[in-house]
């Protein structure tokens, strides 16, 4: 009896052990979410999801304008076309309602999604493969290069995303500028996708819609998550908000892993291209040498390959091995190295020494000429080198002729020189030698932005410079014919025509200038009325008080 008492005590603790509530973080956190939810408005939110993510001429055109856009952004290498391709973008809406559709197990609502997502896709793929087709551009840019390689900060990049455009939407705030934060996850990878196709590289494609796939998961799943949270599908009960949650961290894992090795890669490969560019010169110390050309391969099962140029004054036998072996131990792995050492500025003195005092000895005139040639062919060596090295640029190639004393730089492309900063480099060449013809060759980059006062259409001394300039690199690189295109804010503007005739009257100033030194110029007054203030806010209203000079296509 006493047994059956202490079982049922026992019985009756564990009860009350069930019975007790839980911690009380918990507690709060459903607190908060009750609380969330009681201030938004569920059905209005819901049907203003529905109505933005359907089907419809708007969006499949919209889509296919950014996608175009954006295209000829990457195919240009050019930030700022890609920016302005996802200001127009309307990829945010499917999305949204696909993640509350599964926040509510709406699966009526998911086919609608989808089949709007998966068309506007389609759209979006067959434009960019249209312009990659017909553009002569079809190199590989750094845009591109970027958006091949996902890794996991894109993922990163995506959820943050998502939670902010989940959150616009159920607060009905700031939709359209956080549209562009999601359109900047996903246009361009899209973009890029269609630019593989065209150009046959599956890695490429595959790698661009890898991450474009990883997005759009995630920032749908995000948003079903952020709608969760403010109540929306609370009818399904509490279980199936665990299994939703347990669900949807199952996707993130998994997009997780292949993200995070990839990542991994890209930190690894950036360590050994510094290591191996720290400890290119260790066989040459104590001489004078500098490191040209290196270039670090990782090919699949087999070695770090490096291949490394290194111009010195005089030959270090071993240097090759040297290196590889420093590398292995530094690395900790197996590399494999190949040098070439390129003699520069050799010092002849000695042989040229021994050359006179044989050619004295011997009294004999062929040898003592051809010691005179030697002697000039050093001496026009050594003022090659001296007229290379004074070029302190990024240099792509260079052809110096010290008999003509004509030297022509090519530079190579640098985010830290401007139009500007090429021309001084040309001028200073100039004084340093004044005998000879310097000649520098910028990269064909963009022209700077030309500067005017708000409102007005008068050329300052700033200005006029940086017009300058713009016509010494088109001179340098043979253009004859360019469009100067004049923009106006909407600052003070009173009505479109006004603002359309001050940024024509801006290019044709400029323009008029251009012409009265040789080069072809169309003027051309660009002012968009529609959307502009949004752009404006992205870009900085002085980007639109302002003239861009650009080549004329041929």
């Amino acid at each position: 009896m006493a047994d059956s008492q202490q079982t049922d005590s026992s019985r009756n603790d564990d009860a009350q052990e069930l019975r007790k509530e839980p911690p009380w973080i918990v507690r709060w956190f459903w607190v908060g979410v009750k609380l969330l939810s009681r201030r938004i408005d569920h059905e209005d939110v819901v049907e203003h999801v529905r109505e933005e993510g359907q089907l419809s001429g708007r969006y499949l055109f919209m889509i296919v304008m950014s996608c175009a856009i954006a295209t000829l952004g990457l195919l240009l290498s050019s930030p700022a076309v890609i920016i302005g391709a996802m200001l127009i973008s309307p990829l945010m809406g499917p999305i949204m309602l696909m993640g509350f559709s599964l926040s509510t197990l709406d699966l009526v609502a998911l086919r609608r999604s989808v089949f709007s997502m998966a068309c506007g896709v389609l759209g979006a793929l067959a434009i960019s493969i249209l312009i990659v087709k017909l553009s002569p551009l079809t190199d590989p840019t750094p845009e591109i290069l970027a958006r091949t390689r996902p890794n996991f900060f894109d993922l990163l990049v995506a959820v943050f995303s998502g939670l902010a455009g989940g959150y616009a939407v159920i607060n009905r705030k700031g939709e359209t500028i956080v549209g562009v934060a999601i359109a900047t996850a996903l246009m361009p990878p899209l973009a890029v996708t269609g630019y593989g196709l065209a150009v046959a590289e599956p890695a490429v494609a595959g790698g661009a819609f890898f991450l474009f796939m990883t997005n759009l998961l995630a920032i749908a799943l995000t948003v079903t998550l952020m709608s969760r949270l403010y109540g929306f599908g609370k009818g399904h009960g509490r279980s199936t908000t665990v299994w939703q949650s347990v669900l949807i961290l199952l996707v993130f894992a998994g997009l997780s892993a292949p993200l995070g090795l990839a990542l991994r890669d890209i930190a690894y490969e950036t360590t050994v291209n510094n290591v191996v560019k720290a400890n290119v010169l260790t066989p040459f110390q104590g001489k004078r040498a500098r490191a040209g050309d290196v270039f670090v391969s990782f090919p699949r099962d087999a070695p770090i390959n490096v291949e490394v140029t290194v111009l010195t004054r005089e030959r270090v036998p071993g240097a090759e091995a040297q290196l590889q072996d420093v590398l292995s131990r530094k690395l900790s792995g197996n590399v494999q190295v190949a040098m070439d050492q390129v003699l520069v500025n050799e010092d002849r003195d000695v042989e040229r020494a021994q050359m006179i005092k044989l050619a004295e000895s011997s009294l004999t005139a062929p040898l003592r000429a051809e010691v005179n040639e030697l002697k000039v062919i050093a001496e026009r060596q050594r003022t090659e080198a001296e007229v290379r090295n004074a070029a302190a640029f990024p240099l792509a190639a260079a052809d110096i002729d010290a008999q003509a004393q004509t030297a022509h730089f090519f530079g190579a492309q640098s985010p830290d020189f401007p139009v500007s900063a090429w021309r001084v480099s040309e001028e200073g060449l100039g004084r340093n030698f004044p005998a000879w013809q310097m000649t520098v060759t910028p990269p064909v980059v963009e022209m700077p932005l030309i500067p005017f006062a708000e409102g007005a259409d008068d050329l300052d001394a700033g200005a006029l410079k940086i017009i300058n300039d713009c016509q010494w690199a088109l001179e340098r690189w043979n253009v004859e014919a360019v469009e100067v295109v004049g923009y106006a804010s909407t600052a003070g503007a009173v009505q479109r025509f006004n603002n359309q005739a001050l940024a024509y009257r801006r290019a044709e100033a400029v323009a008029s200038i251009l012409r009265e030194n040789g080069i072809a110029a169309t003027p051309v007054g660009e002012y968009r009325a529609f959307n502009q203030d949004q752009e404006e806010r992205v870009l900085g209203r002085q980007r639109f008080q302002s003239v861009l000079i650009r080549p004329s296509s041929p």
